[in-house]
């Protein structure tokens, strides 16, 4: 429904002058322009690339430890302590269009999605006792999980904004912002 002309902020003509006696200038018309503007701008925004204030996990990380998953029992394989150390230690720079870092986790051209999820989808659901051993992990019930949808699968599940677990092999590794 079109506003009356002279009614509400859609009046013809200029507007009137405010009692400091400035003029406010010209004051748009609702023709049904605004509405296609208002789309148009809305779909450009949407199609728009994201900002890194968007991608909040982009930049330097550091694994630094390692231990046994929950999951793990007595004469399952867990990694030899040298392959566990040849991760601890180092860094992983998530960057918009590629993942530096030690293989597996080094990717070209990763497709970040980033998900809230509950316990029971923590490690890809290798949890035993998800709510338990996700409480002992550090997490709490809504966990943020980065899917990067490279080659090895791995998802990142962060238990605060500076700390991401991710397990591999049977162990779970600890990632630290730098």
């Amino acid at each position: 429904m079109r506003t009356p002309v002279g009614c509400g902020p859609w009046r013809k003509g200029r507007a009137k002058s405010s009692g400091a006696g400035l003029a406010r200038g010209p004051v748009l018309r609702d023709d049904g322009r605004m509405k296609h503007l208002a789309a148009a701008l809305l779909a450009a925004l949407a199609a728009a690339p994201a900002r890194a204030g968007d991608q909040p996990w982009l930049g330097t990380w550091r694994i630094t430890g390692a231990q046994p998953a929950p999951w793990v029992g007595k004469g399952d394989h867990v990694r030899h302590a040298s392959d566990i150390w040849h991760l601890v230690g180092r860094t992983v720079v998530y960057r918009k269009a590629r993942i530096d870092g030690p293989a597996p986790l080094a990717c070209r051209g990763p497709k970040y999605e980033r998900r809230v999820v509950g316990p029971d989808y923590l490690f890809q659901g290798g949890l035993t006792a998800p709510a338990e051993q996700a409480r002992a992990l550090g997490f709490s019930a809504s966990i943020v999980t980065l899917e990067t949808g490279c080659e090895g699968a791995i998802d990142f599940h962060f238990t605060d904004p500076a700390t991401a677990l991710f397990a591999l092999d049977n162990m779970i590794y600890t990632l630290r912002r730098r």
